[in-house]
């Protein structure tokens, strides 16, 4: 019954001192929100890395041709081939999926409108490997691969770029470099990934890529998928002993390919994404502690006005316990209602800044954490809690006698 009452009465207090009480709790509100903000801004920021990673197709091992090195010296450029691509899918041992590429820059053209676009020559199992789907028609089959057939994907953003439809291009003729391609299916929207952009491609069947359009057997990369029950250090010197073989590199000798592990990236972007986010929650923090303070200092100035209403409730029996659990409410549920204003705030600020990246075409989740709005409320009440005793404290001191004098 006290404590219900000594709610209602910090509810009252604050309620009478409106204006005072809302800039008194400015500064939690600040915090709360800020805290709020940085801690979903970074839980969006690794989701978004996460759902990333996933769009890659899993775990990826990409293979890049490199130089030769023979007593500290570079030796000639050795460049990967589609067999060697051919060599890595024919061990069976891992259920990889090899997906080799070549890129580069062509002229295409469809009615009046031509674009420099990229050309990527894949095998057909591109798709899967790399986690793209299809938006519609399809994607180019192993035998039309083999046969060298004039076929082409294109990404969702090529249309846009000449100027026409999907459906206009769907089952019609693009021109790549002045030669017809059959147009049999269009991807769905990835997103920019890294400094590439899969909507900004146009994909044909690796062989007709090698002997249509680029002229060489030569890759800029293999791609290897990674099944989640493989280790990837075992997968890389599997692919090592593989290429070293197929590249006839004998004992002692430097490769003349690098492999790469994208994870071991994903997780140092992981590991900066959560050292930023903890960073500036922390400097978001400082403010709280500059509330606190705010809502002692307030609150003593709230004893001081109080003193005969002190002096009256000591006088009619009230203990120094009870006048102090009065005082340390007030300061608790002050800092509560900030709280709670704060995580309002800072759910708009999450919000506004998830609609604002949606207009540079980037997908970045809208995530509010549970712990952020629980640990939020339990910090504030705990700094009610902190910086409402010595107020509490120096009421449950006053002196009734002298308080009833009080002016």
């Amino acid at each position: 019954m006290l404590f219900s009452e000594s709610i209602k009465t910090a509810l009252d207090s604050i309620k009478s001192n409106a204006t005072r009480s809302f800039l008194t709790a400015l500064a939690i509100i600040i915090g709360i929100a800020s805290v709020i903000a940085m801690l979903s801004i970074g839980a969006g920021a690794q989701q978004a890395l996460e759902d990333e990673i996933d769009a890659l197709g899993g775990r990826i091992l990409s293979v890049y041709p490199g130089q030769t090195r023979r007593g500290g010296v570079k030796g000639s450029y050795s460049p990967l081939e589609i067999k060697d691509a051919e060599s890595l899918r024919r061990f069976t041992e891992f259920a990889w999926e090899i997906a080799p590429e070549m890129k580069d820059r062509r002229q295409i053209q469809f009615g009046n409108e031509n674009y420099s676009a990229q050309i990527g020559g894949y095998w057909s199992n591109h798709d899967s490997a790399r986690g793209y789907e299809i938006d519609e028609g399809r994607f180019f089959s192993e035998e039309e691969d083999l046969s060298r057939r004039r076929v082409a994907v294109i990404g969702a953003d090529i249309p846009k770029e000449l100027k026409t439809s999907s459906r206009a291009l769907l089952n019609n003729e693009l021109l790549i470099n002045g030669v017809p391609y059959r147009v049999i299916g269009i991807l769905k929207k990835e997103g920019s990934r890294g400094w590439e952009s899969p909507d900004n491609e146009v994909y044909v069947p690796i062989m007709t890529a090698s002997t249509r359009i680029f002229g060489t057997r030569n890759l800029r990369s293999i791609n290897v998928k990674i099944p989640n029950d493989s280790s990837v250090e075992e997968s890389m010197l599997y692919i090592e002993q593989i290429l070293r073989v197929a590249h006839d590199i004998g004992p002692g000798q430097q490769n003349d390919f690098r492999i790469n592990d994208w994870s071991q990236y994903a997780d140092l972007q992981r590991q900066a994404t959560a050292i930023f986010t903890a960073l500036l929650t922390g400097i978001a923090s400082i403010s709280l502690l500059v509330g606190g303070i705010g809502v002692m200092n307030i609150m003593l100035v709230s004893v001081t006005e109080r003193t005969k209403e002190i002096g009256l409730r000591k006088a009619l029996g009230a203990t120094n316990s009870v006048i102090m659990m009065q005082f340390i409410i007030e300061a608790i549920v002050l800092c509560i209602l900030g709280g709670i204003l704060g995580i309002l705030l800072g759910v708009l600020i999450v919000y506004g800044f998830t609609v604002g990246a949606s207009f540079f075409d980037t997908d970045f989740p809208f995530s509010i954490p549970i712990y952020a709005i629980i640990g939020s409320l339990s910090f504030s009440a705990l700094v009610g809690l902190f910086f409402g005793i010595w107020p509490a404290r120096r009421a449950a001191r006053l002196d009734p006698a002298v308080s009833l004098r009080y002016e």
